[in-house]
């Protein structure tokens, strides 16, 4: 089993070229890596996150949440 580092990290390089604010994003997804934090916790860290960010900032959190949510359920299905 992936853990959620991994399984997040792999969310963001699967979703990295859809993004508008890539620098942003992986500057704060490297704040959220390497803690032992579950995929869950990282989720609503994000979803915090997109409150205070201006729109395609929020937009490209969203791509993010969603790939990893995917990457989860094809994983769970396999």
């Amino acid at each position: 089993m992936m853990s959620s580092d991994d399984l997040f990290l792999r969310a963001f390089e699967n979703s990295a070229g859809h993004m508008a604010n890539l620098d942003s994003v992986r500057s704060i997804v490297e704040g959220l890596i390497g803690h032992g934090h579950s995929l869950e916790y990282i989720i609503q860290s994000l979803e915090r996150e997109m409150k205070e960010a201006e729109v395609t900032l929020r937009t490209d959190l969203r791509i993010l949440i969603n790939e990893a949510r995917h990457l989860v359920r094809r994983m769970t299905s396999a």
